[in-house]
């Protein structure tokens, strides 16, 4: 478990509380890590990274997950290089105020309202969906950009509510060239994990895992 954690660039006893809930099965943290970046950091995207966070904020404000939207709120004002714009656009989405609101291109608003739409109602999805985003000059290499970015972050923001991840973070900033890294309090030791108490097992050596948390955002 502590190579695996080492080749996250983490230390064992000091890495994300994210990252620690894996620590019973480990082993699939490598791939969820490594998907993660290359949705979130591929070179090659065509859709701003500040807007992939904004998508990935939008699944974590609709799934009331507190952890992911504290995070990636911040890295996505951060890369938009706005706070006040970034938390205007926000609120936005909290609202679902996305069509003819002068904060978005018609092409942004667009992919909110898909996105919105993803992460709501999966199974209501028709190609009518796709059109209305082509319609407004989104291409496809975005679209499938957007999916990726959204589907990605419902896989996340249903393991952390689901194990009551917490953070403890106070001022998590991401670099546009580096994986996501916390510059104070979030970087915890194994024993500030935090998680609901269905999370009742025995936990492998060295991490201690307290049952006394509620679900994140409450």
């Amino acid at each position: 478990m502590s190579e695996i954690y080492d080749r996250l660039d983490g230390t064992y006893q000091k890495i994300h509380n994210l990252y620690l809930a894996f620590s019973l099965q480990p082993k699939p943290l490598l791939a969820a890590d490594r998907h993660f970046r290359d949705v979130m950091h591929n070179p090659d995207n065509q859709l701003s990274m500040w807007f992939l966070e904004l998508l990935a904020s939008q699944v974590a404000i609709i799934a009331e997950c507190h952890y992911a939207l504290t995070h990636h709120g911040a890295n996505f004002k951060h890369l938009l290089g706005d706070e006040q714009l970034g938390e205007s656009m926000l609120q936005a989405v909290r609202e679902d105020n996305f069509v003819d609101n002068s904060l978005f291109t018609p092409k942004h608003a667009a992919l909110l309202v898909f996105g919105a739409k993803l992460s709501r109602c999966p199974q209501d999805m028709t190609g009518e969906d796709i059109e209305s985003l082509r319609q407004v000059g989104v291409t496809d290499t975005e679209i499938l950009e957007a999916v990726q970015a959204t589907s990605c972050f419902a896989y996340w923001v249903r393991f952390i509510n689901a194990l009551g991840i917490k953070s403890v973070m106070n001022d998590f900033i991401e670099d546009a060239d580096s994986s996501p890294r916390c510059r104070s309090s979030d970087t915890t030791t194994s024993s500030e994990v935090t998680v609901l108490p269905l999370w009742n097992v025995t936990p492998s050596r060295n991490v201690k895992i307290h049952s006394e948390g509620s679900a994140p955002g409450s």
